[in-house]
């Protein structure tokens, strides 16, 4: 885990076949907190959360283990809920992301504190917090300049052969260098890295401590 400058570093719930829990369980010990993909917002997603979600915060208890939420595309109806469910729970919640989709300025209205805007391939959204996905950025609208110092996350992975989400290689984290600056990077407070891979996940993050925070 990564202490330095407070930044943490963390993964999506998805590195293995299961749960929210089985892949925190798992997760617990490698990172500093963990991603809850909750793309949608239906009976079975509130039902798994509803089950898991004393599990989650105990792992908060053992391990330090804290969450961030990645809350449904689909819908502003579906981010809501989602979210209004979520911030009653025991988590340590550290920010929600969502996508710039129809209707967002209802759900910011709602929730403006708590929330960080994630660029897309085909549109970003200017917001007071911002998640830079390096996916989008390269393999879609670039993400603009004045908005650098309002990011106060990024989404992590390697961008090769037109696709993202994969093993991070040194090209791309070279890139991302070149584009917001070492010392920016260090400076950012979440690091999530959203590689579905649990081995190519730890080499990731060795990549990334290596090169961007200086750790042998």
């Amino acid at each position: 885990m990564s202490t330095a400058n407070k930044q943490l570093i963390g993964s999506t719930s998805w590195v293995i076949p299961g749960t929210y829990y089985e892949n925190a369980r798992i997760l617990a010990h490698l990172v500093d907190f963990v991603e809850l993909l909750v793309y949608t917002w239906d009976d079975e997603t509130k039902e798994l959360l509803e089950k898991e979600a004393k599990y989650l915060a105990k792992l908060t208890g053992k391990y330090g283990l804290k969450y961030t939420v990645h809350l449904p595309t689909n819908n502003v109806e579906n981010m809501i809920s989602a979210y209004n469910f979520l911030r009653k729970s025991d988590l340590e919640i550290l920010n929600y992301v969502v996508h710039p989709i129809d209707g967002i300025s209802e759900f910011i209205k709602v929730a403006s504190k708590d929330v960080s805007v994630e660029n897309l391939k085909e549109k970003v959204l200017p917001y007071e917090k911002m998640t830079f996905d390096v996916g989008h950025h390269f393999l879609g609208e670039r993400f603009p300049m004045e908005l650098i110092d309002k990011i106060n996350e990024i989404h992590m992975m390697g961008v090769h052969s037109g696709k993202d989400h994969e093993k991070l290689d040194k090209k791309t984290l070279e890139d991302v260098i070149n584009f917001l600056g070492r010392r920016r990077i260090s400076e950012i407070s979440l690091i999530c890295f959203e590689i579905f891979n649990l081995d190519d996940l730890i080499d990731s993050i060795t990549l990334f401590e290596r090169t961007v925070l200086k750790t042998k």
